[in-house]
């Protein structure tokens, strides 16, 4: 499924919508909903990635402030990952698609934009 994705082989209504836009917003709330969970139960300011700033001996943290710190690191590293996906997933299907380039790329660029939008929102 998302091999087809990748290569650019799925229609662009189906890369664009389904892929993407839908992808993006579950996963940047995820990302976001970590983010929000850690800020308010650890108290840690998670602006800007302070987080490893705020308590460098990692080894004196009780286990919930590490088990939430894994939470965010891991949501926000797959919300990277996916935007990366996504980003390259639409310029295949860029390439690939041959109805009209114009509106391709106004769906590449509004990717574009939504993965920057995400990770943005996710960091604070």
């Amino acid at each position: 499924m998302f091999g087809r994705f990748f290569y650019g082989q799925c229609s662009l209504r189906e890369a664009f919508w389904k892929f993407s836009v839908l992808g993006l917003l579950v996963i940047g709330a995820l990302a976001r909903l970590s983010m929000i969970l850690l800020k308010q139960t650890v108290n840690y300011d998670t602006r800007f990635f302070r987080i490893l700033l705020n308590n460098l001996s990692i080894l004196h943290m009780n286990t919930t402030t590490v088990l939430w710190l894994c939470l965010y690191i891991t949501s926000f590293l797959t919300l990277v990952a996916y935007s990366c996906l996504c980003v390259a997933a639409m310029w295949n299907t860029y390439k690939e698609y041959e109805k009209s380039k114009i509106l391709a790329f106004i769906c590449l660029s509004l990717v574009c934009i939504a993965a920057y939008f995400a990770i943005k929102t996710s960091i604070y």
